[in-house]
């Protein structure tokens, strides 16, 4: 089985519009938001692993989506963009999400509760995320299991509403930079990263 891989989102401010991961297009990694931890020159992920995005917010760290089996590419700029097909999936709301860790303790995946219980933090969501957030290796097999049984089941039993609609959907709060027109917020970012590189050769 492949290996999987969580990724920590950060909660964008009011005028971030934190525009990855773009969903709608397979994609994630291009802007370089973890070209330090996870997507940095000794990146660990392989084609066909997956990755399992997670949340924080105020009702605390919930798992939006576990894409299907990746492929990886190198931009020019030297970002690594991680897409995935097929494309187009939508993360689940961030309201109906299932709860990795709740504020007050409540979890829907107990080996990872109990995995990360005696990290030195006072509250479950401050656990996962001390563990997890610049994590770069890969979750263990027992815990990867769990992250991905739990979650195709709350998918297939997702009632209407539950899955996003927009991007925004599954944003714990709706920043207010954040922009309707994806696809161009794509093709810029893509853009940018040749730019980048090409600013790069010339230095």
């Amino acid at each position: 089985m492949s290996n999987l891989f969580i990724v920590y989102l950060r909660r964008p401010a009011k005028d971030d519009p934190r525009e990855d991961p773009f969903w709608e297009f397979g994609s994630f990694g291009c802007t370089g938001c973890h070209r330090k931890n996870l997507l940095s020159s000794n990146c660990q992920i392989v084609s066909d692993d997956q990755l399992a995005f997670v949340q924080g917010g105020d009702r605390g760290a919930r798992l939006l989506l576990i894409t299907p089996p990746v492929t990886l590419k190198k931009h020019p700029n030297g970002f690594i963009e991680v897409t995935w097909k097929p494309a187009g999936q939508q993360p689940f709301c961030y309201k109906d999400a299932p709860v990795l860790a709740c504020p007050k303790g409540d979890s829907e995946f107990p080996k990872l509760s109990k995995e990360i219980a005696n990290v030195d933090r006072s509250t479950l969501p401050a656990k996962l995320a001390s563990r997890f957030r610049a994590r770069a290796s890969a979750v263990p097999e027992d815990l990867s299991e769990e992250l991905r049984s739990v979650y195709e089941e709350k998918r297939r039993n997702a009632p209407p509403g539950a899955i996003s609609q927009t991007y925004t959907d599954a944003l714990p709060r709706v920043p207010e930079a954040a922009t309707n027109n994806r696809r161009e917020a794509y093709r810029k970012v893509l853009l940018n990263c040749e730019v980048q590189a090409n600013h790069d050769k010339q230095l």
